[in-house]
Formats: C-alpha cells, sequence, structure tokens
C-alpha cells in the first residue's frame, strides 16, 4: 500500500510539474512572443538598415553650384544611408548633347537638372518622371514656376530654384567716368546716355554689353517695350512693331550708339570674361552669376546690381531650374525618395546657405540674399513683382534655333531688319501651328 501511495505521490508531483511548466511556457510564451515579436521587428530593422547600397546620379551643368547640390545630397544621404548620390558636372554646352543621348540610349541620369528651353522635349517623350499630387506639396512654390514645368496637367521636376535678371556693373570704371551708379529711376535714354560716358574704345573699355543673349539679352527689353516673343493665342511676337522696337534697340548698342562690343568680340572673348577683365562697365545677366562673381578677385569688391532700366514698363525675367527624375530610372524608389526630399524646406534652406542659386521654395530667399552682405542684391527677389515667366512653348526647341540663327545674322548686320522680322515671324508661327 504504501508502495502504491507512494508511486501515486510521484505521478501527482510529475503532473502538477508538468502543469507548472505548462503554465511557466505559456507564460513566457506571451513573454516569448513578446520577445520573438521584438526580435521579428529587429530583425526587418536590421532588414531596413541593410538594405542593398543604391548610388544614384545626379547630373548638373553649373560648377559653381557643384558644392550646394553635394550638400542637399548628403542631408538626403543622412536620412537614406542606403542611398547615395553622385554630383556629376558636365558644362551647359555639353550638357544637353550628353543628356540627349542618354535619353536615346535609356541611360539617363539618376537624377538631372531641367531646364525650360528643353524641359517639353523630354516631357513630351515621357523621359521625366512625374511628380504625383501626393509627393510634393506645390503651393509652396510659385505657380508661375510650377507651371513652366507642367505639360497636360502634369508636373515633371521639383522646383529648384528661380532666377531674375538685373544690370551688373563695375563701380570703378563708374567711378573713373564721374557717373553715379545705375538705380530705379533709370530709363532706356539714361542707360544710353551713361553707356556712351563710360564707353573708351581706345582704350578697349565699353558701356554696355548686347552680346547675344535671349533671357539674358533682349528678352527683357522686349517686355519693357510692351512686345512679347510669343502671343496670347500662340504666334511669333516678333511681327508686333513693339517687339521689333526693343530688339532693334538691344543691337543698337553695337551699331548705332557703338557702346558694345561686336557679337563676333564676345563670341571670341566671352561676356563674363569681358566684365571681369575690367573691359566692360554695364551688361546684364542673372543671379546665378552672384556667387562665381562674388568669389572671382578680380571683380569681387569692384561691382555692384541694380534693377534693369524700364522701357514704356518695368519687366524682368524669370525662369527657373527643377530637380527632375529619369522615368526609366533602375532605382525609382530611391529617385522619388530624392524628390520627395530635394522639394522640402530643409534641402531649399541648405541650397540657400550654399549660395548655388535663389531657392524656390517659400520664404527661403534670405539664406540666399544673407550670403552677399557686400551687394544689393535684394533687387533679384524684388523684380520678382514684375518679371516676365520665360517664354517657352512645346515647340521651344525647334522655334528656338530659328530665332537664334536668324537674329544673330540680325546683330552681326547680315540680315536687315525688314528681312530679318517677317521670317522669323513666319518660320515661327509655320512650327507653333503644329503644336
Amino acid at each position: 500500500m504504501k508502495r502504491l501511495l507512494s508511486l501515486m505521490l510521484v505521478v501527482l508531483m510529475i503532473m502538477a510539474l508538468v502543469v507548472g511548466c505548462s503554465n511557466d511556457a505559456d507564460q513566457k510564451g506571451e513573454a516569448t512572443g513578446k520577445v520573438d515579436t521584438k526580435q521579428d521587428e529587429s530583425k526587418e530593422d536590421t532588414k531596413e538598415e541593410a538594405k542593398d547600397p543604391v548610388e544614384l546620379t545626379f547630373s548638373i551643368w553649373d560648377n559653381n553650384q557643384k558644392e550646394g547640390m553635394e550638400a542637399v545630397a548628403a542631408a538626403f544621404t543622412e536620412q537614406n544611408p542606403h542611398v547615395t548620390v553622385k554630383v556629376e558636372v558636365t558644362p551647359w554646352n555639353e550638357y544637353w548633347t550628353k543628356l540627349e543621348a542618354s535619353a536615346v540610349g535609356n541611360s539617363m541620369p539618376d537624377i538631372f537638372w531641367m531646364h525650360t528651353n528643353e524641359f517639353f522635349k523630354y516631357a513630351t517623350n515621357k523621359k521625366l518622371m512625374p511628380i504625383e499630387d501626393d509627393m510634393i506639396d506645390q503651393s509652396k512654390f510659385s505657380q508661375g514656376l510650377v507651371d513652366l514645368f507642367t505639360y497636360e496637367g502634369t508636373l515633371y521636376g521639383v522646383p529648384k530654384d528661380f532666377d531674375t535678371i538685373a544690370i551688373f556693373y563695375n563701380k570703378e570704371l563708374f567711378d573713373a567716368a564721374g557717373e553715379a551708379y545705375p538705380d530705379d529711376t533709370w530709363d532706356w535714354d539714361k542707360l544710353v546716355e551713361v553707356a556712351q560716358a563710360l564707353t573708351d574704345v581706345e582704350n578697349g573699355i565699353y558701356g554696355l554689353g548686347a552680346p547675344y543673349q535671349s533671357q539674358n539679352g533682349f528678352y527683357p527689353f522686349i517686355y519693357q517695350n510692351g512686345g512679347t516673343v510669343i502671343t496670347e493665342d500662340g504666334k511669333s511676337g516678333y511681327a508686333l512693331p513693339e517687339t521689333q522696337e526693343a530688339v532693334q534697340f538691344y543691337f543698337d548698342m553695337i551699331h548705332k550708339y557703338k557702346v558694345s562690343p561686336t557679337l563676333e568680340y564676345f563670341a571670341e572673348n566671352g561676356t563674363n570674361d569681358t566684365f571681369t577683365s575690367g573691359k566692360l562697365a554695364m551688361f546684364i545677366t542673372g543671379s546665378w552669376k552672384m556667387k562665381s562673381f562674388s568669389q572671382n578677385e578680380i571683380i569681387a569688391d569692384k561691382f555692384d546690381v541694380a534693377v534693369l532700366a524700364k522701357g514704356k514698363e518695368r519687366a524682368s525675367i524669370s525662369n527657373g531650374l527643377t530637380f527632375s527624375g529619369a522615368n526609366d530610372t533602375e532605382h525609382p524608389e530611391e529617385v522619388r525618395a530624392f524628390l520627395e526630399f530635394a522639394a522640402t524646406e530643409e534641402a531649399h534652406i541648405i541650397q540657400g546657405k550654399s549660395g548655388a542659386a535663389i531657392p524656390a521654395y517659400e520664404n527661403t530667399q534670405s539664406y540666399w540674399v544673407e550670403l552677399f552682405p557686400d551687394y544689393n542684391v535684394n533687387v533679384f527677389v524684388e523684380m520678382l513683382d514684375y518679371s516676365v515667366p520665360f517664354p517657352t512653348t512645346p515647340s521651344k526647341p525647334k522655334w528656338g534655333e530659328v530665332e537664334s540663327s536668324t537674329l544673330k545674322a540680325f546683330g552681326t548686320g547680315e540680315l536687315a531688319a525688314e528681312d530679318a522680322f517677317p521670317y522669323l515671324a513666319e518660320e515661327m508661327d509655320k512650327i507653333l501651328e503644329k503644336e
């Protein structure tokens, strides 16, 4: 009997032990479950951190902005450790040839700058990644800039910066001639008067440069004179007397007033070099030149900027760039993430502080302005109020070529006004009608 009781006691102890273990197991099971979940999460985290590294290529054309773009890229990588962005600079004259070749070969850089001159060609050929509504807050950018890069209701690129055009002048040459610096009282007559006073051909010094340039050349004069490049009904503006008068006035700086070197001279010597070498008292160009000129030891302490002289009305030309993504990139997720970051206030502040360009994000322009305390750079921001968006249409690459060849011939004197303008207007209309 005793033996039986002992066996029963052993059995009960074993059962109790099993139940206890089972309870422990259940309790530990919950705990274990949590631990396992954490382990799973940890594994997921590890998996997230262990994403395969991705290197995106980012193509730009301005070496002066490389440092700023690399700073934006570095900030993006901090938030996306598995993605690095390699910034590559190709000079403007080669940039578009290279980009077009890569587009044809389906080997475009993952990210690149896009300009209004070329935008429609790439948008209509579906080479640009669309910016979907949930990617960025478009209200943080000027509607004019958004419109410049919108095709058939879709934005193709994140607004990067904007620019306006101003007078860059050499204070040393003004002081030597006893002339007051340009200001907002100047009109076209005053511009010519002072340019003539500053011109000293014997010593190779000219008062005002009139190279072949559209945005930072004759375009502002066209709109100051009440003309236009493209009419509201989509035709060439070069048939309008106001447009013709403005272009004539611009190139009169060379042939009539003789205050500017010829187009041939600029083609050989370059406008920027002519200005920085002290051979040009004034020329008009954009805010994108501030960083390079302010860091140029030869010209840095000799120049300043002023608003453009007014004609019948005030006008400057505004333009801008986008951060664009390749539509056929092998890394759409990472490119999309970069474009989303590029649209943030943080990215634009970084860009503004680098001095690269006037950032497009609302209320971040002051970061760029503060970098140039010795210059009157506020004029670039102020002129935005009356600036005209850079004129463009889907067929700009085609009519732009006709415009360039015709007006260069007019600027050199090879074509007379009565031949140049009717021809240009007719040829542009033929192209525009096909849009």
